[in-house]
């Protein structure tokens, strides 16, 4: 498995804070995006890995912008994409599907909360 570095990482995190806080994107439409770009440099990483910059992010926008409206629905919807993330990867784990690709294509194949159909 190769190493995931924190520059990504971080990059990753504050494209989620951008697209809930400024871009108003959704974390069901915006889940998907942000696996491509893990999975076109390091798909083998753990698919759990996809819910890292959303749980960052989470903790960001909570501790950073406080209890505004608009943050408190951001900060909740990150952390709700976070938990069905994991619940994905996790579920998938159990079927020895374990990396970021894998996690991809069951999502591409018409998954109910993250498939195609959510992209805007």
């Amino acid at each position: 498995m190769r190493v995931w570095d924190a520059e990504q990482i971080d990059a990753l995190t504050e494209a989620v804070v951008q697209s809930l806080l400024v871009d108003g994107l959704s974390a069901h439409a915006l889940a998907p995006r942000i696996a491509e770009q893990i999975a076109a440099s390091r798909p083998s990483l753990p698919g759990l890995s996809v819910a890292l910059p959303f749980t960052l992010a989470a903790g960001a926008i909570d501790e950073m912008l406080g209890a505004s409206p608009q943050a408190c629905a951001a900060a909740r919807e990150a952390w709700r994409a976070a938990a069905l993330i994991g619940a994905d990867a996790l579920g998938l784990q159990a079927q020895g599907r374990h990396t970021v690709a894998d996690l991809l294509a069951h999502w591409h194949s018409g998954d109910e909360v993250f498939g195609p159909r959510n992209d805007p």
